[in-house]
């Protein structure tokens, strides 16, 4: 929500910004938010898999074929289906030795542009290349060549268009975010930055 709820109300009642990008934005970061902390409960698999790894192979002497293919394909996609939140929480690279320096409107114009230009251009592309790998992978019933465990690859390579929508989604919340700011000459609300 932005800083001053009631004069981001009256900006949009009086016709600068339609109430219904406010609901939208709202639901869309809401729903990135939600979807980013599921995705993060992977890391728990991780921990303990990879422990059960440890304890198998180091006091049992039984190590396993399935933690090495199934961590790295978790992890994966953890990070990729994760870019939605980190977008959210502004999170991504940005390049500040000159964006300091520029007004609240002509960042909102470059990122609006950014978004329209080259952000959404190309996820639409990766998602339709990456669709047409999935499908195939099922299809073939692909199998990875990792290791002899010879996991199910489709499930791995679905969640690259997967994560590509995700990112979409959101991408629209900051586009309409953008506007916001070329209208009010103001964020519509501050993020601190952050370093991961």
């Amino acid at each position: 929500m932005p800083a001053d709820t009631a004069r981001s109300r009256a900006d949009g009642a009086s016709g600068g910004f339609p109430r219904a990008f406010y609901a939208v934005i709202r639901w869309i970061d809401h729903f990135s938010d939600l979807t980013g902390k599921l995705i993060a409960l992977s890391m728990l698999f991780l921990v303990a898999s990879i422990t059960y790894e440890v304890v198998a192979r180091y006091f049992f002497r039984a190590p396993t074929i399935w933690v090495y293919e199934s961590s790295f394909m978790v992890n994966g996609s953890a990070f990729m289906l994760g870019c939605a939140y980190a977008l959210l929480k502004g999170a991504h690279i940005r390049t500040d030795i000159f964006w300091d320096n520029y007004s609240e409107r002509t960042k909102g114009l470059i990122d609006l542009a950014s978004y329209l230009i080259l952000f959404f251009p190309t996820m639409i592309t990766m998602m339709m290349i990456s669709i047409d790998d999935a499908w195939s992978s099922y299809q073939l019933d692909e199998r990875s060549q990792e290791s002899v465990w010879r996991a199910v690859m489709w499930p791995f390579r679905a969640a690259i268009p997967l994560a590509a929508l995700l990112f979409m989604i959101q991408g629209i919340s900051e586009a309409l975010k953008c506007w916001y700011r070329i209208r009010f000459g103001r964020e519509f609300e501050h993020r601190e930055k952050l370093e991961v």
